[in-house]
């Protein structure tokens, strides 16, 4: 699907009785999934103090900030949320997703962009405030989204951290706050800060990826809110965007290699090329493996475990993850993708399972 179809798929969401079950499934998934769509998910630097963080023995420096305890913390969540879902079948499916500490390591110190950009419409005033953004295009940015009169945004889903709004038919509210790199929309999702947050103000963070790496990354970036005037055959969509903001530093990646093909890690994304392997496949487990033995889990099916903000299989054909904690990426010894290999033969379909460590 374009990235265009898939713009106007979302925008044209309204809100219903069943919008909860949507989203939340539409955010978890079936546990088995064809890749080649995005999974949506409900989902201000004061200056950086060097700190010393022990872990199995192993000394690291650190980062602590506002815009990393913002963007990277726990957004009033605690460590982790747990929630069910039903799937398509009727079954009951189990997810857990856990959080940050909000700190990251000392190589992002100076990563944070200052941006300092609004946009206004119907009402409501969006501030974006500061961003990182790697290599992989991929990245997460703080705002401020307000409304005197209040804003209209829905509460479930708010419930297990995403800030999703209404944007329907009538000029009562607008879109969920979208960003683009010249005319190319990003894959984006946002989340609400509760602790910080009311019914007037909601501080939030946008976490990004880019659609196609290569093609996104030359042009600045804007951030923008739509909404729909008049009702019927009268409604008129309008969209009211931020000045340009011109990225002034990308965060390195690191790049792993396995038998069959490379990756891409960043501390805000992993990316891989199973295309390149020549089948469609659907990923299962992605666990990230650390000098000192310790295991970071992006996603695994099996367990219900999804620590990642946005999963998207890119227009250019590469597969990304944004987590939901900063990774150490200097720290990295492996990944392992674990998942299936699907090939058909005429009507005859078959799965093998496959694992691939990249070091």
């Amino acid at each position: 699907m374009k990235s265009n179809q898939i713009k106007q798929a979302f925008e044209s969401v309204q809100a219903d009785s069943d919008l909860a079950d949507r989203v939340l499934y539409a955010a978890a998934g079936e546990p088995l999934r064809r890749k080649g769509h995005a999974k949506p998910l409900y989902v201000a630097v004061i200056g950086c103090l060097a700190g010393v963080l022990a872990t199995g023995g192993v000394a690291y420096a650190v980062v602590n900030s506002s815009y990393f305890a913002s963007a990277w913390g726990n957004h009033g969540n605690g460590e982790s949320i747990t929630w069910t879902q039903g799937g398509s079948l009727g079954t009951k499916y189990t997810y857990t997703r856990e959080f940050g500490d909000g700190i990251a390591p000392q190589s992002l110190e100076g990563s944070v962009q200052k941006v300092n950009l609004s946009v206004e419409g119907n009402g409501y005033t969006l501030d974006i405030h500061d961003m990182a953004i790697d290599k992989n295009g991929c990245g997460a940015v703080t705002f401020t989204l307000s409304n005197p009169n209040g804003v209209n945004y829905y509460k479930p889903a708010a419930e297990t951290g995403e800030l999703v709004l209404y944007g329907e038919e009538g000029g009562q509210g607008i879109g969920t706050p979208g960003m683009n790199f010249g005319e190319e929309w990003a894959d984006t999702r946002c989340t609400i800060d509760k602790d910080t947050s009311s019914d007037t103000v909601i501080n939030g963070t946008m976490y990004f990826a880019s659609w196609n790496c290569d093609r996104d990354l030359r042009h600045a970036v804007t951030w923008n809110i739509h909404w729909t005037e008049g009702e019927g055959e009268d409604a008129k969509p309008f969209e009211a965007s931020t000045p340009e903001f011109n990225i002034g530093a990308y965060v390195d990646i690191k790049k792993l290699h396995s038998d069959d093909s490379p990756l891409e890690i960043s501390p805000f994304s992993i990316q891989t090329h199973i295309d390149d392997l020549g089948y469609e496949a659907v990923d299962q487990k992605l666990t990230i493996t650390y000098k000192d033995g310790s295991e970071q889990i992006i996603k695994d099916d099996d367990a219900g475990a999804f620590n990642f903000y946005v999963s998207l299989a890119r227009n250019s054909g590469e597969n990304i993850w944004v987590p939901t904690k900063v990774i150490d990426a200097d720290q990295v010894v492996s990944v392992t993708l674990k998942g299936t290999r699907c090939t058909s033969t005429g009507e005859a379909e078959t799965e093998e399972p496959f694992t691939i460590v990249y070091s």
